[in-house]
């Protein structure tokens, strides 16, 4: 609009009706309404959100407690030893501790089991010679030799087992061993087995069949090579 002009060419709008803004009473009620509108609905607000109850917080996760695992003995290495000969009516022997060997780890084994020039065994009886052989890399036999010396050893029977077979057959000696090798009979033999494993072996000359005692030779040992 030009200085001089007196209404406006675009909408009619009367220039000399400029003027200030008025005061409508009207006007500043609903100003301050709506101001105690905002007070109050912060106040309730306020007093809505103190009212709550603090939310409960987690417990932290305990890091689980582990207990040590128990500590396992290392298995006993059998040593290279044996026992005398024991009737099976009686319980075997414990096998004794060998003296410390004073030879190199790298020396052959050799175990004495038996060498007996006279043993009686009764009637329906056995004697038993109990061995150890230690945890070896070693090819290790049982070999040796019986011979009948008294009585009619044709019922004599030789066997060997395992700590495990013996026990099974003690508990019947007239029973057939569960003998992992091969069972001689008579009065002579000449033996040999292989011991495939480390552990505890009962030599056995069994006089079960006989009606009389028998006297026998034994000669038993245990050899290694590499």
């Amino acid at each position: 609009m030009s200085a001089d002009a007196k209404e406006c060419a675009q909408c009619g709008w009367d220039v000399s009706l400029n003027a200030p803004p008025t005061t409508d009473p009207g006007d500043t009620k609903a100003r301050l309404g709506v101001a105690a509108g905002i007070v109050v609905a912060y106040a309730v607000m306020w007093t809505l959100i103190s009212g709550t109850p603090t939310p409960a917080s987690a417990e932290p996760t305990r890091a689980p407690q582990y207990v040590d695992a128990p500590q396992v003995a290392p298995e006993r290495a059998y040593q290279p030893v044996s026992s005398p000969a024991t009737a099976i009516g009686t319980p075997p022997p414990e096998v004794a501790s060998a003296p410390d060997a004073s030879t190199s780890p790298e020396a052959l084994l050799s175990i004495k089991v038996a060498d007996t020039k006279k043993a009686t065994i009764p009637a329906r009886d056995a004697l038993q010679y109990v061995f150890g052989l230690p945890d070896t890399d070693q090819k290790c036999r049982l070999v040796g030799t019986t011979k009948g010396i008294g009585g009619f050893g044709r019922n004599i029977e030789v066997f060997l087992l395992s700590d495990a077979d013996y026990v099974f057959w003690n508990a019947n000696p007239a029973a057939i061993a569960p003998s992992q090798w091969e069972t001689y009979r008579g009065s002579e033999n000449t033996l040999d087995y292989e011991l495939r494993e480390a552990g505890t072996y009962h030599f056995v000359v069994s006089n079960q069949m006989s009606p009389t005692p028998q006297t026998i030779a034994v000669k038993m040992q245990v050899k290694c090579v590499r």
